[in-house]
């Protein structure tokens, strides 16, 4: 059985080196995400060519699963791939055992994220979502999806027409078969532009909201969630209802993939431990990412 399904953008993440100065010169707010061009991605490949620090897979959910998988829990992630060099980057990536990706050819290229890491380890994004467009139900695989414990995804999913469509076919099998689910807000910026897709999420009744403190605070005041939520304080820790852990102080190197982590511990742990054990978990495993160059250990 599968402890967590989940699906969303697949994406190589392209960390880059960059100073406060030079990133201002993007027209990118600090810590937030961007969607950008194929045209655009060319420009900054070859732009930032010798200050690239690594390229990893990575989006978000994926991200979570991976770090849930080196807990223990089986996971399953469902994408849209390229037929490209990118797509194996992605897929020979992940290498426990206990995580399979799931995946649709796309006529589009495999997506990609650079990650801009400032000098305070702070990460800025921007993606092109290419091949993710064509995320879409039949990249499901709903006998699997059927018998796990936990369907996982995010406000990534649902910002596109196909996006929101998977996001239908996976919570009708989801409800039918009496998962439990779990939603991110992903990104600061798409609460206002995806309003009314992320309230439709949240009217099903889902059991777990996760978003980072500015997030959270945003959200609440359009939608007042009616589920449990994690709430990330970066630094500062992380609170899971009325229940707050704080966070070991630490040189942080890089943040990429920490929040990600973070709901993938947490969920790993949800069920066999206490909350607030779990909570600690995922809080100790995050900080680790802290300290690491890419979004997981």
């Amino acid at each position: 059985m599968t402890k967590i399904y989940g699906f969303g953008n697949a994406l190589i993440d392209i960390e880059v080196s960059i100073s406060e100065k030079e990133l201002k010169t993007l027209n990118i707010k600090k810590g937030s995400m961007v969607h950008i061009s194929s045209e655009q991605q060319k420009i900054w490949l070859s732009q930032f060519k010798s200050r690239i620090l690594s390229k990893e897979p990575g989006g978000s959910i994926a991200n979570s699963l991976q770090a849930a998988s080196t807990q223990g829990s089986t996971c399953l992630f469902s994408c849209s791939l390229g037929k490209d060099q990118e797509n194996n980057i992605f897929t020979e990536g992940f290498t426990e055992s206990s995580f399979e990706v799931f995946h649709q050819y796309s006529a589009n290229p495999t997506g990609v994220c650079f990650i801009f890491v400032t000098p305070d380890g702070e990460r800025t994004m921007a993606s092109n979502l290419s091949a993710n467009e064509d995320l879409k139900p039949s990249c499901l695989n709903l006998e699997k999806l059927s018998k796990s414990d936990w369907l996982l995804f995010d406000a990534f999913s649902v910002c596109t027409i196909n996006g929101l469509k998977t996001a239908k076919e996976a919570l009708g099998t989801a409800k039918q078969n009496k998962l439990k689910i779990a939603f991110g807000l992903a990104d600061i910026n798409l609460i206002q532009t995806n309003l009314t897709e992320i309230k439709w999420v949240l009217d099903q009744s889902i059991d777990l909201l996760f978003g980072n403190e500015k997030e959270i605070n945003l959200l609440n005041e359009n939608i007042k969630p009616n589920c449990d939520v994690l709430c990330s304080y970066g630094p500062n820790g992380c609170r899971f209802n009325q229940i707050q852990v704080e966070a070991e102080e630490i040189s942080i190197v890089n943040t990429n993939g920490a929040g990600d982590a973070l709901i993938g511990v947490f969920l790993s742990y949800l069920d066999s431990l206490d909350s607030e054990g779990a909570l600690r978990e995922a809080v100790d495993y995050a900080t680790k990412v802290c300290l690491v160059g890419g979004p997981r250990l």
